[in-house]
């Protein structure tokens, strides 16, 4: 399957924002390029995949596919 990738754009930056205020007022933040990357993937409705799950977790309503597991964390 080819790898598709996606510019950034200002509505993902906006996104990254929203999910970066939130998570900082719930004391539960995560690092700079994760926010980007679940802010412009919550933006577009796909999931990142990752072996870090733990981190984006943490936002709220963003499915999350494990690379190293065969299920889709949600």
């Amino acid at each position: 399957m080819p790898l598709a990738i996606l510019p950034f754009d200002a509505a993902d930056a906006h996104r990254a924002g929203e999910i970066r205020a939130a998570l900082s007022l719930a004391g539960t933040p995560i690092g700079p390029s994760d926010v980007l990357i679940a802010g412009q993937a919550s933006q577009r409705g796909t999931a990142p995949v990752t072996r870090n799950v733990r981190e984006f977790r943490r936002v709220p309503g963003l499915t999350v596919e494990d690379w190293e597991a065969e299920d889709i964390v949600h």
